[in-house]
């Protein structure tokens, strides 16, 4: 089994958010439970957010797995996908780059529980019916007022998903590659609060 841990912002310190630290945990306590043969995929570069001229220190992924060692997980166990710099790419990437070469055919993908709408419909999607998906989500340990900000925001952005993959066959995710990152989904101005979120690494 794969599990999968998508990245959450970064600081320009290189610091990760408490919420993908409860993440990460939820991953190490599933791979204690685990076999021997259970890898952890963790998957972000950094978002497109970021200024070009002040980007953060490392990658997302990076950060990732210097908190993954430090909860005891062996560096050999951990495989890292850096490319992607949204959720799209996120499921595009971790195809692509490791259960394509790698012939795996399930996960356990985990990420914050007002992000697992939008991860189970895009990683549906992107990996179709041949693969065997389990989807985990984790607190943000956000207040009760930015929590409904957070899930009103992605409740916009599915909508905006759903319209960029109406032609897409679950499965194709070579649908994908031209869209990486010049599409009104990427281009547009995106609001404040959400670029001082992700940028800040909270």
């Amino acid at each position: 089994m794969t599990i999968v841990v998508l990245g959450g912002g970064i600081s320009f310190k290189g610091e990760i958010p408490d919420q993908v630290k409860k993440r990460l945990q939820k991953a190490k306590k599933l791979f204690d439970e685990g076999s021997q043969k259970t890898n952890i995929l963790l998957c972000g570069k950094y978002s497109l957010l970021y200024p070009k001229d002040k980007l953060p220190p490392t990658t997302e992924a990076m950060a990732m797995k210097k908190y993954l060692s430090s909860l005891g997980v062996p560096k050999e166990k951990i495989y890292l996908e850096e490319k992607s710099q949204d959720t799209i790419s996120n499921a595009y990437y971790a195809k692509k780059e490791y259960f394509i070469p790698y012939k795996k055919k399930s996960a356990t993908i985990i990420t914050s529980k007002y992000h697992l709408p939008r991860v189970k419909y895009i990683f549906k999607m992107v990996f179709g019916p041949l693969y065997k998906l389990n989807f985990i989500s984790t607190p943000s340990f956000l207040k009760k007022e930015e929590v409904k900000k957070m899930e009103k925001r992605q409740e916009i952005v599915l909508e905006e998903t759903k319209e960029v993959m109406k032609e897409m066959k679950p499965g194709d995710h070579e649908f994908l590659k031209s869209i990486f990152f010049n599409i009104p989904l990427y281009t547009k101005e995106k609001p404040a609060w959400v670029i001082k979120k992700v940028t800040q690494g909270k």
